[in-house]
């Protein structure tokens, strides 16, 4: 395989049909394998050492051997150990500490570099293409951090709220959500992700491809195939895996859309906060526990939605400018 084509595609400049031929390359020997590592470390040293490049290496590496060969014709009459061979040290011990600046280098710049940071507020989504290719939409009241890390070939994003992804594929550098101790491995897949600070479960539904979720609390990792959603309680550390009935249902949001399968109402009014920016309070615990499956448009009005709700006969509620109150009946 040709370097230049290895090095597009560390890049991630080359089409999916060539990443493909790649990547089984790639897989067909060790050998194989560790030349993709070694030109990555490369690409990489060269890009944070550019600054040394004024150093004109092949000037003094001809001196070094005009300077060796004079100097072993010397020692050889005069027996003693040649000049070179101290001088070759001392440059072997230059290569430590020019190493050992350029893992310190990576480091600092590992704690110093800034994230990629996207951040949607009440009632906003929106829709955002990350440095490796990946597609993210983020619901309402959300934070993706998105770091490429120098030191790992892992991809991480650092999500709290609610985040449909379109990864990009790359097999040798995984693509990893986290949140509060769980992680979602994927390779190149499309799944949706809600961690909501105030949700007591983290749900993971995946569309294509497959991914992994580990969580500290847990021995094994579960691994997710198409159209499986996984609902993990952050409380009890306690996970279920369901099948989607309806891919067009989970990432509804996207398309503007509040959709409501059996949910309680305190559910719905934690959702209702997040997309019109009002404050709902419940005036007794019984109707926080009321279910609705109901679809709505982002578009509608708040109080629209609330009164269509109230024809149930379930509840009442009260409106004070933004701060709205709900009791049952």
């Amino acid at each position: 395989m040709e370097e230049f084509v290895l090095i597009k595609y560390l890049k991630g400049t080359l089409d999916a049909e060539s990443c493909e031929k790649v990547e089984k390359w790639v897989s067909l020997s060790e050998e194989n394998r560790k030349k993709l590592d070694d030109i990555y470390v490369v690409m990489f040293v060269n890009d944070r050492m550019a600054a040394k490049n004024e150093i004109d290496v092949d000037k003094a590496f001809r001196q070094f051997l005009r300077q060796k060969k004079r100097l072993t014709l010397s020692s050889r009459k005069t027996g003693t150990i040649p000049l070179w061979r101290k001088v070759a040290a001392v440059a072997a011990i230059s290569v430590v500490v020019l190493l050992s600046g350029a893992f310190t280098l990576v480091t600092l710049l590992e704690r110093n570099s800034q994230p990629f940071t996207v951040a949607t507020q009440l009632g906003e989504r929106a829709q955002v293409t990350l440095p490796d290719g990946s597609t993210v939409w983020l619901n309402a009241c959300s934070k993706l951090e998105y770091r490429k890390s120098f030191l790992s070939p892992k991809r991480k994003a650092q999500l709290s709220g609610e985040a449909y992804f379109d990864v990009a594929h790359n097999r040798h550098f995984p693509f990893v959500v986290m949140n509060n101790g769980s992680e979602i491995k994927v390779l190149g897949t499309k799944f949706n992700v809600k961690c909501n600070e105030s949700d007591d479960h983290i749900t993971t539904s995946l569309m294509e491809g497959s991914v992994q979720f580990t969580h500290m609390n847990l021995e094994n990792s579960i691994k997710l195939k198409p159209n499986e959603k996984l609902i993990f309680d952050k409380n009890t550390h306690r996970f279920e895996v369901e099948r989607i009935l309806s891919q067009a249902d989970v990432i509804a949001w996207i398309n503007g859309k509040l959709l409501f399968e059996n949910n309680t109402l305190q559910e719905i009014a934690r959702s209702l906060e997040k997309h019109y920016n009002v404050h709902i309070e419940f005036g007794d615990e019984n109707a926080k526990n009321i279910r609705f499956k109901a679809e709505f448009e982002m578009a509608d009005n708040i109080y629209q939605i609330l009164s269509i709700l109230e024809l149930t006969n379930k509840f009442t509620y009260q409106i004070n400018n933004r701060d709205i109150v709900i009791y049952s009946k």
